[in-house]
């Protein structure tokens, strides 16, 4: 019998390290598994065996990771961060 692979990242355990929460291997794990699915239908019910498995806290870890590439995304492209990126920018600059 296969064993359940979840809370494993190479040689990294949830037995060996102490992970925060939104760090585990599941989380980690369950994100990728998501993230490959084939087509949203696909990604749909990966993510309700995610919730069913892992439950709603890590899972909404899950959900985070696979957002942040946007979030990241949505803060750059604000006048608040183009802001701050040419102050800080110009404060570098000699």
């Amino acid at each position: 019998m296969k064993k359940d692979n979840i809370n494993r990242i190479g040689d990294l355990t949830e037995e060996n390290y102490l992970f925060p929460k939104h760090l585990k291997p599941c989380v980690i794990h369950g994100a990728l598994f998501i993230h490959n699915g084939k087509d949203n239908e696909d990604k749909f019910k990966r993510t309700e065996l995610i919730m069913n498995k892992l439950g709603s806290e890590l899972a909404s870890y899950v959900m985070a990771l696979l957002v942040l590439p946007q979030m990241m995304k949505t803060m750059q492209e604000s006048d608040e961060f183009k802001k701050f990126a040419d102050e800080r920018h110009s404060n570098t600059i000699h």
